[in-house]
């Protein structure tokens, strides 16, 4: 990572990412942006005395305005999107929602205009199936970002999510190439249920495309 990096915690939840980010690269300025009200205020109170930790409570979609986070009993779950039951047949647990709320929703277009900014060298994405949405509202943001690194499904878990090869195709087109997978969770079945890829950008890295 160059220094003074910025990175991004998209679905930040409990800050983990965030923590070892700031561990390994000391990035300045992190942006955590988590759709869950009550998780953006533990964030809030988490980072208070790091003043290179900006928190944003949004969710992203493909349009601005609200959304409605449907929270479930298992909070890594939430999700904009409705979760399918074969996600606890993947899974082997129940996954109920717990209520539905309305948030405030933003493009990714939008979120770098309104905070103005102009790279992200490593962008974290952890939305629960709302890739899509990301991508759709963020096709000029996503030129100023370096790396990707999110969650991708080869299993459907959420009601109009994509899955893997939609994903790749879409990121392909928008100038990335993916670099490789972490070893991901299988279903109860034995089967890859959802993996972390990580993408790059290879004019970013000095690497043909």
């Amino acid at each position: 990572m160059p220094p003074h990096a910025c990175v991004m915690d998209i679905g930040a939840f409990q800050g983990r990412f965030t923590d070892a980010a700031l561990a390994y690269w000391r990035p300045d300025p992190v942006w955590l942006v988590e759709a869950n009200p009550d998780m953006a205020a533990v964030l809030r109170e988490k980072y208070r005395r790091r003043s290179e930790c900006r928190i944003i409570h949004a969710a992203i979609a493909d349009r601005s305005g609200t959304a409605n986070l449907r929270v479930n009993e298992r909070l890594g779950s939430s999700s904009i999107l409705p979760i399918l039951p074969e996600a606890e047949r993947v899974f082997g647990h129940t996954l109920a929602e717990r209520q539905v709320l309305a948030v405030p929703a933003r493009t990714l277009d939008a979120l770098f205009e309104e905070h103005d900014i102009d790279r992200v060298d490593l962008m974290k994405v952890d939305i629960q199936g709302a890739e899509r949405q990301l991508i759709e509202g963020g096709r000029h943001a996503l030129k100023s970002v370096s790396v990707l690194y999110t969650e991708v499904m080869f299993t459907p878990q959420y009601a109009g999510a994509a899955g893997f090869e939609e994903l790749h195709r879409l990121l392909c087109d928008a100038g990335f190439r993916l670099r490789g997978l972490s070893e991901g969770r299988l279903g109860t079945d034995g089967a890859l249920a959802y993996a972390d890829a990580l993408f790059v950008r290879p004019a970013a890295r000095g690497e043909r495309p």
